[in-house]
């Protein structure tokens, strides 16, 4: 019963109150270069500026698969209190993954989901950065891909989401941003882990508006 709650909920304000917001009073342009599918487990990554980032990109999953996409949260931060946890569960329908060496696998509950067929959205810098800044990525993501190599990626570039609700804010300020969807890809099975994340880190750059202001910490 929660999960039919927290679904019809996430609709509602995904669906029916941020997308129309982000659109029509802060600018928010959507971009797709193919028609979003999650039949099969994919794994959306993206550069990562502010909170906005994940409910953007959200709002933009067909209502058919929004119960298949999971944001991968951090534990420490949206599951401190009982509050949090809750609506970071129902509203975002996320998973949470550890930062320190408190869990021995701290992937594991992003395995579960790939092995049921669902779909991650992870930001492989690990936390949000300045405006304008793309950080060095983590590995993660390239890790789960050597063990599901059927698993492809869909790279997302947020253009201007830091300015838009900075970190550290929590007020949202009217931007020129946009949201740019590129095309789904399997990597290799045989690349090294560092080679996938040199390739996430292109495909993510590629989408970058003539990459104007992307800087590489």
């Amino acid at each position: 019963m929660m999960e039919v709650i927290g679904f019809l909920m996430r609709v509602l304000l995904l669906k029916g109150f941020l997308k129309p917001f982000l659109w029509l009073f802060l600018g928010v342009k959507f971009k797709y270069q193919e028609k979003l599918d999650f039949e099969h487990g994919k794994i959306i990554i993206a550069n990562h500026n502010s909170h906005v980032d994940a409910l953007a990109i959200l709002c933009c999953v067909p209502i058919r698969f929004l119960h298949k996409v999971h944001p991968v949260v951090a534990r420490d931060y949206f599951y401190k209190t009982k509050m949090t946890r809750i609506l970071a569960k129902l509203i975002l329908n996320s998973v949470s993954v550890a930062r320190n060496k408190e869990f021995k696998s701290p992937l594991a509950q992003c395995e579960k989901l790939l092995k049921k067929n669902h779909s991650l959205i992870i930001f492989p810098e690990g936390t949000r950065g300045k405006a304008g800044e793309l950080q060095e990525f983590k590995h993660g993501v390239s890790i789960l891909l050597s063990k599901y190599p059927d698993v492809s990626i869909l790279p997302v570039y947020c253009e201007g989401f830091g300015d838009l609700m900075p970190k550290g804010e929590w007020m949202v300020l009217p931007f020129n941003s946009s949201l740019q969807f590129g095309r789904s890809r399997i990597l290799a099975e045989n690349m090294s882990v560092q080679e996938k994340t040199n390739i996430m880190k292109q495909e993510i750059l590629s989408l970058a508006p003539e990459q104007k202001g992307v800087q590489h910490v």
